[in-house]
């Protein structure tokens, strides 16, 4: 919704260069105030098993902001928003694949039916109408899903090599990259030097800098220390809950019962994902039943 906003008054390129720019000051100030700095030339001890630290953040600055951002916010001026949501909370179901393979997270049984139960959830919490899927723009679904593939690719790369890196270090490291290459984008193709912005545009675009990027990647690099990258990506079915909850405060929106049906659904998801799935299998099998005192 915080995209949609801005994006009626400012270019892609940059609502994109804006809201990274606005992240990396954020998290500069914090590395600041915390006394900490950015390793460039190594990691300290211990910290990661991956390639060095200027090249981990290049990598993720591309393919966890500056190309799912761009392509996200590009996608979003061609389909509908609940479309749009729908597609971005498919990203459990690229990052259970790739970990699969890649991080050693096996794809078991429980953790599949999660994934898509909590899928489902988000068709029922937005109303998934298939019919938006032919009515809407081909290229806008496309650039949807390679952003969302670009997350789980970041997702899982930042679980197998930095389950032991510095959250705010590695967060502050890949939104300085990506600022450092989208603003001169944005600035070379958009041209944005004459932009007038209302005050709502303005304050969307600082909450997506602050709340949506800076936070959340601080957030997201102390998930990735803590949990699987499966159970880390699951924080994307948050992203239709969040919106539908908004449209209900700000555009006095209703809740309907498919809200409060499609929430529930997600939050059992959620919870099979998170071991509720083998605590679920052990009841029923008669495992794990309490001794008789």
């Amino acid at each position: 919704m915080l995209v949609k906003v801005v994006l009626d008054e400012v270019p892609p390129l940059t609502l994109v260069a804006g809201r990274l720019t606005g992240a990396f000051a954020f998290l500069a100030v914090a590395l600041l105030l915390t006394g900490r700095s950015l390793p460039i030339a190594r990691w300290p001890s211990g910290q990661s098993r991956g390639p060095k630290p200027w090249q981990t953040f290049l990598l993720l600055g591309l393919v966890n902001n500056v190309f799912p951002f761009s392509m996200l916010t590009w996608g979003q001026q061609h389909i509908e928003s609940s479309l749009a949501a729908i597609l971005v909370a498919s990203m459990p179901l690229s990052t259970a694949m790739l970990a699969h393979y890649w991080a050693d997270e096996r794809l078991t049984i429980d953790r599949t039916l999660g994934v898509l139960v909590g899928f489902g959830g988000v068709f029922v919490l937005i109303g998934g109408d298939l019919g938006d899927l032919t009515a809407s723009s081909t290229l806008g679904q496309l650039a949807i899903v390679g952003g969302v593939l670009g997350y789980s690719f970041g997702t899982v790369y930042a679980r197998r090599y930095l389950q032991d890196a510095d959250s705010l270090a590695v967060a502050a490291g890949q939104t300085i990259v990506a600022a450092a290459i989208m603003v001169p984008v944005a600035l070379a193709v958009d041209r944005p030097f004459d932009l007038t912005l209302e005050a709502k545009t303005v304050f969307a675009w600082l909450t997506l800098g602050l709340l949506s990027s800076a936070l959340a990647y601080l957030l997201f690099f102390w998930l990735i220390r803590r949990v699987t990258a499966t159970q880390v990506s699951m924080v994307a079915y948050l992203i239709p809950i969040t919106a539908v909850i908004l449209g209900a405060l700000v555009l006095d929106e209703r809740l309907g019962v498919s809200s409060f049906a499609g929430l529930g659904v997600i939050i059992l998801g959620v919870w099979i994902v998170n071991g509720g799935g083998s605590w679920l299998a052990a009841r029923v099998r008669g495992e794990g039943e309490p001794a008789a005192g």
